[in-house]
């Protein structure tokens, strides 16, 4: 077995010439494909020759300190370098500026039928040809604070609140860049970046009626309350779309210029027609921040994560009876209430430039609303 067999970049339908064994139903020598219409010409998935195994380095230092009431506090540092991580291009590009914005030259060279790009491509009879490497690298670094508490005098709790930032040049094994040629302004915050996270969750067994030997404390008593919290900050925002300013035809997407990054208003708009902008995309003299690069030509901006998406909230509370009946046989009394605080969690801002008179900067959704539920349990 060879790392090219296990690699699903290579072993999938539609590769030769990597692929064991091709199959053809119904077809034959003029139309192996056994049909009309057929799709020509096939874009594939292959593996670079050169693929060093990726690394990771990490590195951390904690203090921890009891506190007392059963408490303790740790804070760290956590801190992580990895090399050689896994992401694509296409190595079957045009030339930059072969067919600016997607549009290609005359056959005859003044008018009439255009080229196909596939006819102008490096290798001739393939479409886009996506190369897996191991190429990208990643930084990570965060500050990190819990504070403990163990079960003590019926309340327990844990809070967890980290500041990190995670940086990358490729951030999923699918990512293909833009520019098969030049990936030098790729830096920037991983896709996945978020910087500020707090986790919270407790339990605590309210305190009346505490004797189980009694029928009111059998009753009424032994109710335990808990709850988790999460709130964290958002994931970062490239302004880039599948427009092909390069004219390569890549099929990936491609960043847009901008002029400073815009400012964020965070507000929520009921409409389309709503002036309420999460991020504004218009500079003071009132003209769009964003705009497109010149045809032929690729934005070598550092565009990558240039502001932040909304974040989230996320409550949950819990509260449970146990009704014993014998040693053996029991039942749970559950109500559980998720997002209780009803809580909205709104959806991310449209970052497509093509809708600047509309919806561009505009946060126009929301959900997470409040869900409540009932439970009886039987156990035995």
């Amino acid at each position: 077995m060879t790392r090219l067999g296990v690699s699903d970049s290579v072993f999938l339908g539609g590769n030769p010439p990597l692929q064991p064994q091709v199959s053809i139903t119904n077809g034959n020598v003029d139309n192996p494909g056994g049909k009309a219409g057929n799709v020509f010409t096939q874009q594939i998935t292959t593996q670079d020759k050169v693929f060093p195994n990726p690394e990771a380095w990490t590195w951390n230092g904690t203090f921890e300190r009891e506190i007392g009431f059963g408490t303790k506090i740790e804070i760290g540092y956590v801190g992580r370098r990895a090399l050689h991580q896994q992401r694509e291009r296409n190595i079957n590009q045009l030339p930059v500026g072969t067919c600016p914005n997607g549009v290609c030259g005359f056959i005859n060279g003044t008018s009439g039928a255009r080229y196909n790009p596939d006819a102008l491509r490096p290798y001739k009879g393939y479409n886009i040809i996506r190369l897996t490497n191991n190429e990208a690298n990643a930084t990570y670094n965060s500050f990190q604070v819990t504070l403990e508490r163990r079960l003590y005098k019926g309340l327990a709790y844990n809070f967890a609140y980290t500041l990190s930032k995670s940086s990358d040049n490729g951030s999923a094994q699918r990512d293909v860049i833009p520019n098969a040629y030049d990936w030098s302004n790729l830096w920037g915050p991983s896709t996945f970046d978020r910087r500020h996270q707090i986790v919270l969750s407790a339990a605590y067994a309210l305190p009346f009626f505490k004797d189980q030997s009694k029928w009111t404390g059998k009753l009424l008593g032994g109710w335990l309350i808990s709850g988790t919290s999460q709130m964290a900050t958002g994931n970062p925002i490239t302004i880039a779309t599948g427009d092909d300013f390069a004219g390569v035809s890549t099929g990936t997407s491609q960043f847009w210029l901008f002029t400073k990054a815009p400012e964020l208003r965070q507000q929520y708009a009921n409409n389309n027609a709503d002036a309420s902008y999460w991020f504004y995309p218009f500079n003071a003299d009132g003209t769009p921040i964003f705009t497109r690069p010149a045809p032929g030509t690729f934005s070598t901006q550092q565009a990558r994560g240039l502001f932040y998406s909304t974040g989230f909230q996320n409550h949950n509370i819990r509260l449970q009876k146990d009704f014993r009946i014998t040693e053996t046989k029991s039942f749970t009394l559950v109500g559980e209430g998720f997002n209780f605080l009803n809580h909205p969690n709104w959806n991310g801002p449209d970052t497509n430039p093509n809708n600047l008179t509309t919806t561009f900067g505009k946060i126009t959704g929301k959900g997470s609303e409040r869900e409540l539920q009932i439970a009886l349990r039987f156990s035995f």
